[in-house]
């Protein structure tokens, strides 16, 4: 019995010496963790602050009296609405890792969590329940994530109306008519990828060489004969044949002329000269 004494007591220092070891283990994993949460918490915070950052409209300290200019900042553009819905899914990650850190540990990390809780419960255009129905398959009746919030009802209330997805159609209008407005005014800049893509032009039929006639004719200033005011215009263009068919008239009168003395003296004679004496009118003058 006495000898057993030495082998218990150093079972039991064993067993202190490994537990002491396993809380310094534990401590400086718990320690790291926390490091870490609160990294995520410090890098959440610079976004929402950020100058020209709409996330600050999550985390439901502006109030009420801004939600409409919230809103539109919030849901101004597809990129814009991704990034909040980003932001959430963080919110709500953060939420969850710091709540389990809390159980293991045992430390009170209710201070650096109010707040984030606070955001997620408002839930006041319902990103929120979009994200947990999206990614968690929560309905109004199970949601396992309804264990991390104090109230439920605003996110219960956002899942069964929808209440993100009605702020999405509604500013989907809006969305189709900027991209289109920016179309508009991009259309006329082709850019250079589509210009240096864009097929070449087929190549046309060969154009004259300069010098060399292309089946026009253009009279020379020295061929056109000069005209004078003072005279009259011709009445028209000479039709073709006219000098000839005035060569034949000429001709024909030239010929006609000469007739003209024979018929004179065959006027002039009388009608029935007397004969001579001794024949008659009828007989010839060879009969002599």
């Amino acid at each position: 019995m006495i000898e057993a004494l030495p082998r218990v007591g150093l079972l039991l220092g064993g067993a202190a010496v490994a537990w002491v070891v396993l809380s310094a283990a534990s401590a400086g994993s718990f320690a790291a963790q926390r490091r870490a949460l609160d990294a995520r918490l410090l890098e959440m915070t610079t976004r929402a602050v950020m100058p020209g950052s709409a996330l600050a409209c999550l985390d439901a300290i502006a109030g009420e009296l801004v939600e409409e200019s919230c809103e539109k900042a919030l849901f101004a553009s597809p990129e814009a609405t991704a990034a909040s819905v980003a932001y959430v899914t963080a919110q709500l990650s953060l939420l969850a890792d710091g709540s389990e850190y809390e159980r293991r540990s045992g430390a009170n990390y209710e201070a650096a969590l109010a707040g984030l809780r606070r955001a997620v419960e408002t839930d006041r255009f319902g990103i929120v329940a979009h994200v947990l129905a999206d990614r968690g398959g929560c309905t109004t009746d199970r949601c396992n994530a309804f264990g991390l919030l104090r109230d439920t009802s605003q996110v219960s209330d956002n899942l069964a109306e929808h209440k993100y997805e009605t702020y999405v159609m509604h500013h989907a209008s809006e969305w189709l008519q900027s991209a289109l407005s920016l179309m508009a005014v991009n259309a006329p800049s082709a850019s250079p990828s589509l210009a240096a893509s864009a097929p070449s032009p087929a190549p046309g039929p060969p154009s004259a060489p300069a010098g060399k006639p292309n089946g026009l004719y253009f009279p020379s200033s020295a061929s056109i004969p000069p005209v004078s005011i003072m005279s009259a215009e011709p009445s028209g263009p000479q039709q073709q044949g006219a000098p000839a068919d005035a060569a034949a008239k000429a001709a024909a009168a030239g010929a006609r002329k000469p007739a003209a003395p024979a018929a004179t003296q065959q006027a002039r004679r009388p009608a029935n000269p007397a004969a001579p004496p001794g024949r008659t009118a009828s007989e010839p003058a060879g009969d002599q």
